[in-house]
């Protein structure tokens, strides 16, 4: 689970066809997982990325309310509803530098790059990406669209600053 998660917060990074020169980027995101009998679920919200740090966060909104923060090479997912979060390190997902500097261009509008086995294909037009499409570890297409992005602008580092509440589960991810 924290492995879905967490590959859709590294790959959103990946939002221009001249990747060396983003930033910061924030964008609102539509997430729509469809598994081999055709069974669908979508999940939507807003992201931010700030490439000192290699510091993300994805605000889930629906169809659950879900916060996934990336900083200093760890992962929290914090579920409010679950009253739990759970701590993961980057080395179980893919280094979003590492994606951007292997994304090689296989098309006019089209990168591609793989982590761990999985290939991952990243639409574009001009300096905007549309969507990144991948097979997760259980054979379930996923596709990422984006929205309303905003490259190179001001984020505060404050943004990337989770708080868990008291009382919440504490869970370790190995």
């Amino acid at each position: 689970m924290i492995r879905k998660l967490a590959l859709v917060g590294l790959l959103a990074t990946l939002l221009s066809a001249d990747i060396s020169k983003i930033e910061t980027l924030s964008a609102n995101f539509v997430q729509k997982i469809v598994n081999s009998g055709q069974s669908s679920i979508v999940y939507s919200g807003k992201m931010y990325a700030k490439k000192k740090r290699n510091q993300t966060l994805w605000i889930y909104k629906k169809p659950i309310e879900k916060y996934i923060y990336y900083r200093d090479g760890s992962i929290v997912v914090i579920e409010p509803e679950l009253e739990q979060a759970t701590f993961a390190k980057l080395d179980k997902v893919p280094n979003i530098l590492s994606l951007i500097k292997k994304a090689k261009k296989v098309s006019k509008n089209r990168f591609r790059t793989k982590f761990n086995g999985t290939t991952y294909d990243i639409d574009i037009r001009g300096d905007k990406i549309l969507k990144v499409k991948y097979l997760d570890e259980m054979q379930n297409r996923v596709t990422i669209s984006f929205t309303d992005e905003l490259v190179n602008h001001k984020i505060s580092d404050k943004k990337f600053i989770y708080q868990i509440p008291a009382g919440y589960d504490i869970l370790e991810q190995q």
